[in-house]
């Protein structure tokens, strides 16, 4: 399973902008992952202070990504994840598999309905917890609260913030 990462435009701790690669940030002197890339391709003794996905959460199932996470983020580092969709309950998830397995059928590519995981944010508190992440902030990205927010139909993005405890 490749967990991909986009390129990071700023450290997430001090907001410094980071050098091409795993390196340390200039504003922090922490470790990061600072380009494109996959996070099981870092070897198995390499460690980062923090890793961010930015809208990839939902390409692979939940429970890998969190453990994957788990295996090269150091103990006291973070997991930083925007904008990727999270649903309440599994019915609001059922809908969303739903909705996207008819969509890549009527264009004609229904096999990458496969590739989509969509997040019931019960399963990702579990998998979190599971795994020695303290959850420091949790936003299933719902629609605005306001009936006028609503009307627009938008989403607010969705945002993880959590920490890997330092004993397991």
């Amino acid at each position: 399973m490749a967990t991909r990462l986009y390129q990071l435009l700023m450290c997430p701790m001090c907001g410094a902008a980071p050098e091409p690669g795993m390196a340390r940030c200039r504003g922090c002197n922490r470790t990061i992952v600072a380009a494109g890339g996959a996070l099981d391709r870092l070897d198995d003794g390499a460690r980062v202070d923090a890793a961010m996905y930015a809208a990839l959460l939902h390409y692979a199932p939940i429970n890998d990504v969190i453990r994957e996470a788990r295996r090269v983020v150091r103990p006291g580092g973070f997991l930083v994840a925007v904008d990727s969709p999270m649903y309440a309950d599994r019915h609001a998830q059922a809908e969303a598999e739903a909705r996207s397995a008819a969509y890549y059928s009527d264009a004609g590519f229904s096999e990458l309905a496969a590739h989509y995981h969509p997040i019931e944010v019960g399963a990702l508190r579990t998998a979190l917890l599971k795994r020695g992440f303290e959850i420091l902030r949790l936003e299933d990205g719902r629609l605005g609260s306001r009936w006028w927010e609503r009307l627009r139909w938008t989403r607010s993005p969705s945002y993880l913030f959590a920490r890997l405890n330092e004993r397991p």
